[in-house]
């Protein structure tokens, strides 16, 4: 007798549970693994979300979940059928998509391409809130790079964290620091985590991203501090584990 897959057999639970599959106004496949029941999101807000993003066999191509920090969107910036499938969310829901491996492909043209078996990779989404229309401030960031080199990059990161008029959560702002420290800007990087640790004193994620900047900087000592406090408030974080293991 033919067994189901466990991932095979999760869908079929959740469809029993909620219904037939669904599908959005652009033709993607979907399920409602747990109704929401806050305010319904349009294509004029913006949207904070835990996602991960796997293939058809399971393995995780993207996820917000492994660092615990939600991400956020501005819908009106999203490929078409993003958009179609944000459309069927209701805060507090929790949804399945199957998305063509072709729309994948070309909502993330602009990203490293990677290998995705199958016709379809599978996107769990839980719509935490609706908020305001705010462009993404790390995308204004990157797209001041592009114009102008880090040099700008930098001081629209400054006009943006002291204005009001781009969203810049903790992943955003771990995203700019990033941009920073692989162009080997190992001061502007540590400035920019910094300022994330005190945006977000208790988080594992933002010190151990200050700790990595301090230790590609050289600076061993700070690396170890800022490894030990993510460590502290984030036990199971294997990665600070390592690496004051390596920094003894």
């Amino acid at each position: 007798m033919r067994r189901l897959s466990p991932l095979c057999l999760l869908i079929f639970l959740c469809i029993q549970a909620y219904g037939q599959d669904m599908t959005t106004p652009n033709g993607w496949t979907y399920q409602v693994l747990r109704p929401g029941s806050g305010a319904h999101l349009s294509s004029n807000k913006g949207a904070l979300t835990h996602n991960q993003l796997s293939d058809v066999n399971g393995r995780v191509l993207v996820s917000t979940y492994q660092i615990g920090v939600p991400d956020y969107q501005l819908i009106s910036e999203l490929p078409a059928g993003f958009q179609s499938a944000f459309a069927v969310m209701q805060a507090g829901g929790k949804y399945r998509f199957q998305i063509p491996v072709s729309d994948l492909r070309e909502a993330m043209r602009n990203a490293p391409s990677m290998s995705i078996p199958g016709s379809y990779a599978i996107w769990e989404i839980e719509l935490q809130e609706v908020l305001p229309p705010l462009p993404d401030g790390a995308r204004l960031v990157a797209q001041a790079m592009e114009r102008g080199g880090s040099e700008a990059a930098y001081k629209e990161f400054k006009l943006l964290v002291n204005g009001s008029r781009a969203y810049f959560g903790e992943w955003e702002i771990n995203q700019v620091g990033y941009m920073f420290l692989e162009k080997g800007l190992a001061d502007e990087a540590i400035t920019v985590f910094h300022y994330n640790v005190e945006q977000n004193p208790y988080s594992g994620n933002a010190y151990d991203s200050l700790a990595e900047a301090y230790y590609k900087s050289g600076d061993r000592a700070s690396a170890k501090k800022h490894y030990q406090k993510s460590l502290d408030l984030n036990p199971q974080n294997s990665n600070a584990r390592r690496m004051l293991e390596e920094l003894r």
